[in-house]
């Protein structure tokens, strides 16, 4: 964790209040434009007794990883506004990491012709703006790319996996993939499905009932073998991917409940199962997201992301001027050095104790930086 910064105090401008709405564009999905709020940006002028100091933040030397985004844009995200909260909560986790992540994103169905088309490309990686906590032109641009592109169509997870995975494994540095999906893979023009496996019978959709008689996937019906659940060829396709190195984690927003098992099957293939990495054995092996409250989504995308870039231990590049002149904040609030849940200072590196480093590797806590000018708060 950490941010890059300019000087953060001694200027006449601040950031605005958290309550405010940051517009990047209309929302061709929505009557209204597509907002969020972005996380306030810490002040540095922590003076003793409130006074105000000349102060900026420490670079901290990155070595940023990909985070890439595969995202299921299908026509029932349209239902409690999941797609908006998708791309609402992908922006907060991108301002929240700032330059501490490369960020891209690929979204399924291709938005230029819908249907069962092959997922594509929609934002190149891009590493995330400096200093973390605000909107600079990687995230604006991030939110206007998402911010016009509706949801439609179905779910071609197996050939979008296929597509993609080239480029993935081409990426320099680290890379890994968050899959955000509501339902269960489709799609594939080659599949033949029994009742149980086909998706319009498992939703009980008008005339084709639960259980049959009628398999509405057979050739010869509307749905046809594009409504079965494509599991195996989108297991093995995210298996390639996993077994190449690039872990897959695999979120399931709201409705998706009814396909935990292939979703289960999707984190383990990705190398990414919850019972693996300290999560519960005995449940669902993906980030399973039950409620359609925002709240639920960002928790999920923060844990994932504080695996991914969380460390306790903060290589500054270069030893302060003056150790007893420096802060690191949580977020826009500093914590104390002293004590086994404060941090130290060696040369040139901190390391975050106790439960404040927890706070950090459970993906609580994501904009972590160290302020350089102020008198150390130490209790």
């Amino acid at each position: 964790m950490g941010a890059v910064g300019t000087p953060g105090c001694g200027v006449a401008d601040r950031p605005p209040p958290l309550g405010d709405r940051y517009s990047v564009g209309p929302d061709t999905n929505d009557a209204a434009p597509f907002y969020f709020a972005p996380p306030p940006v810490p002040t540095c002028n922590l003076g003793p007794e409130g006074g105000v100091c000349e102060c900026a933040d420490q670079p901290l030397v990155v070595d940023a990883p990909n985070i890439y985004f595969v995202l299921d844009r299908s026509g029932s995200m349209n239902d409690y506004d999941k797609w908006q909260t998708v791309r609402s909560v992908l922006g907060e986790l991108a301002v929240k990491l700032g330059p501490r992540a490369k960020f891209g994103v690929t979204v399924f169905p291709d938005p230029r012709t819908d249907g069962c088309s092959t997922g594509v490309q929609v934002f190149a990686p891009t590493q995330g703006d400096a200093p973390a906590g605000t909107v600079g032109p990687t995230e604006e641009s991030l939110l206007r790319v998402l911010s016009e592109i509706p949801a439609n169509g179905g779910t071609p997870t197996a050939a979008t996996f296929t597509a993609i995975t080239p480029d993935l494994l081409a990426l320099p540095g680290k890379t890994y993939v968050i899959f955000a999906t509501d339902g269960g893979p489709n799609c594939d023009p080659s599949a033949r499905c029994s009742v149980a496996e086909c998706q319009l019978n498992m939703a009980g959709a008008a005339g084709c009932p639960v259980g049959g008689p009628t398999n509405c996937c057979e050739p010869s019906m509307t749905g046809g073998p594009l409504s079965c659940e494509d599991t195996a060829p989108s297991v093995a396709a995210v298996q390639a991917l996993g077994a190449a190195g690039v872990p897959v984690y695999v979120v399931g927003v709201p409705e998706s409940e009814p396909y935990a098992g292939v979703l289960d099957q999707l984190a383990v293939a990705g190398g990414t199962a919850r019972g693996a990495d300290g999560g519960d054995a005995g449940g669902p092996q993906y980030y399973a997201v039950t409620g359609t409250d925002p709240a639920a989504l960002e928790a999920a995308l923060f844990a994932i992301a504080g695996q991914i870039t969380g460390t306790c231990t903060l290589d500054l590049g270069q030893a302060p001027t003056d150790p007893a002149l420096v802060n690191v904040f949580f977020d826009d609030a500093p914590i104390a050095q002293m004590g086994p849940d404060g941090w130290t200072l060696s040369g040139a590196t901190v390391t975050i104790l106790g439960a404040s480093c927890q706070q950090i590797l459970s993906g609580e806590v994501l904009d972590v930086r160290v302020v350089a000018g102020c008198p150390t708060i130490e209790h």
